[in-house]
C-alpha cells in the first residue's frame, strides 16, 4: 500500500511541475520580447541608432542592413523548420528495435546547400560593391570640404573649402561640426597618432581614420537637427570620449555661424561704449601655449605673447558649445573650473592634463579665465541660427554679418 501512495504522489506531482516549468519558459520568452520592443521603441533618446536614417548614405546603409535582415531571416527560419522536421520525422520510436540504415552521404543535397549560401553571399555582395562604389564617387567632390583631424582624444574640423561660394573658409573647430542642410560636405578625415574612426550612425556609416592617409567620406544631411558621433575604433585611455556632435542647420543659419566665428569675440562691442574692449588675463598665456582664438592680438593679448598652431582645440567661441572634453562634461563655469584645475583628474590621458597640473594656476587666476571666457559669450546665449546677435529682442550684442561668406 505505501508503494502505491508514492507511486499516485508522484505521478501527481508531474503535472505540476511541468505547469511551473511552462510558467517559467512562458515569463522568459515574455520578458525577452518586452526587452526587444523596449529597445526598438521611439528613437529619441537613441542617438547612436541607424533606425533614423537622415542622409542618402545613410539611407544607403540602412538598405543594406534590411536586405542582410531579411535574408538572415529567411534562412534562421528555413534552418529552423528542417531541425524540427527531421527531428520529429526521424526520431527514435519505442517499439523499432532494428538499427535503422545508415547514410554516409548525398552529392545531391551536398550540393544544393553549397548552392544556396553561395546565392544568399551574391545577393549580398552585388548591392554592397555597388553601394560602395556610388558613396566613393560622391565623395570625390563636395559643395563644402571640411578637414577632420583625429586627436588624442577629441576632434578637430577646418572648414577647408566652399565651392559654392569660390573661397576658403578658414574655420577651425573642435567636437562640434556645422553643416547647412542638403549640401553634399566633402569629409577628410586624417590623424597624426592612431587609428581612428569616424562614425555617425544618422549620416553615415563608419571609415577609418588612419595615419598618414587621407580617407574621404561623403554627408548630405537631408534633416536639420543634432546628430551625435564617436570614435568606432579602440583607440586608447579615452576612446570612449572621444565624441562629438554634428548640427544640421539651413543654409542661411549656417553661414551667420560661419560669419560669428571670423568675428574676433575678443573685440566684441559691449553696449554703447565702442571703445570698450575685452583684455585677455596674463594667465591666458597658459592657455595660448597650446591653443589659438580668433582675433586674439594687439590690446587683446597678454604682452609678448602671440597665438600658435592648433597644438589643443581652437578656443573661438568655447563659451558657445555644449560640452568640454570632446563630450566628457557640460560647458558650464563650475565644470571649466574644474577643468582648469585638474584635467587629468577630469579626462586621463589627455595632453592638457600634462601641462596643466594641480597648482600650476592658482584659484584667482582660474576665476579669472572662467569669467574671460564667458565674458565672450553673446549676453542673449549662442545659437546657430542667431550667434552673436543672441536671438532675444533688445540685446546689445553686436549684430551678426550678413549670412554670405567674405560679404
Amino acid at each position: 500500500m505505501e508503494g502505491h501512495s508514492q507511486d499516485r504522489a508522484r505521478q501527481a506531482g508531474q503535472p505540476r511541475r511541468g505547469i511551473i516549468s511552462r510558467m517559467l519558459t512562458l515569463g522568459v520568452l515574455a520578458v525577452s520580447a518586452l526587452m526587444v520592443l523596449a529597445a526598438c521603441g521611439p528613437n529619441v533618446d537613441k542617438p547612436y541608432s541607424t533606425l533614423t536614417p537622415a542622409s542618402p548614405t545613410a539611407d544607403d546603409v540602412q538598405g543594406l542592413y534590411k536586405l542582410l535582415f531579411w535574408l538572415s531571416l529567411v534562412v534562421f527560419v528555413s534552418v529552423q523548420f528542417a531541425i524540427i522536421y527531421l527531428a520529429l520525422r526521424y526520431k527514435r520510436r519505442s517499439s523499432v528495435t532494428k538499427r535503422p540504415p545508415q547514410i554516409h552521404g548525398n552529392h545531391r543535397l551536398e550540393i544544393i546547400w553549397t548552392i544556396i549560401p553561395a546565392i544568399v553571399l551574391l545577393i549580398l555582395l552585388i548591392p554592397t560593391i555597388s553601394t560602395l562604389y556610388e558613396h566613393h564617387a560622391a565623395a570625390e567632390e563636395g559643395d563644402l570640404v571640411v578637414d577632420v583631424y583625429g586627436k588624442r582624444w577629441w576632434w578637430e574640423f577646418e572648414y577647408a573649402n566652399d565651392t559654392t561660394q569660390g573661397e576658403d573658409l578658414d574655420v577651425w573647430t573642435a567636437n562640434e561640426l556645422y553643416l547647412p542642410v542638403g549640401k553634399n560636405v566633402q569629409l577628410r578625415l586624417q590623424s597624426n597618432n592612431v587609428i581612428h574612426s569616424f562614425w555617425v550612425p544618422q549620416l553615415s556609416g563608419k571609415l577609418d581614420v588612419i595615419p598618414g592617409h587621407v580617407n574621404l567620406l561623403s554627408i548630405t544631411p537631408t534633416k536639420i537637427g543634432e546628430y551625435y558621433g564617436e570614435c568606432a575604433e579602440y583607440c586608447g585611455a579615452q576612446h570612449a570620449w572621444m565624441r562629438f556632435k554634428i548640427n544640421v542647420v539651413s543654409e542661411e543659419d549656417f553661414y551667420n555661424w560661419v560669419n560669428n566665428w571670423r568675428t574676433s569675440p575678443a573685440t566684441t562691442v559691449r553696449g554703447e561704449a565702442s571703445d570698450t574692449v575685452i583684455k585677455a588675463p596674463d594667465a591666458f598665456s597658459v592657455c595660448l601655449g597650446c591653443h589659438r582664438v580668433n582675433g586674439m592680438e594687439g590690446s587683446v593679448m597678454p604682452e609678448g605673447i602671440t597665438s600658435p598652431a592648433n597644438v589643443g582645440p581652437n578656443l573661438t567661441m568655447v563659451a558657445c558649445r555644449e560640452t568640454i572634453g570632446a563630450g566628457i562634461i557640460e560647458m558650464t563655469p563650475e565644470n571649466l573650473r574644474n577643468w582648469l584645475h585638474d584635467p587629468e583628474a577630469v579626462k586621463p590621458g589627455n595632453y592638457m592634463g600634462d601641462m596643466i597640473k594641480p597648482g600650476v594656476l592658482s584659484d584667482e587666476q582660474i576665476d579669472e579665465l572662467v569669467d574671460f571666457i564667458f565674458s565672450m559669450k553673446p549676453e542673449g546665449g549662442c545659437t546657430a541660427a542667431d550667434g552673436w546677435a543672441g536671438g532675444t529682442a533688445g540685446s546689445e550684442a553686436t549684430p551678426v554679418a550678413s549670412p554670405v561668406p567674405g560679404s
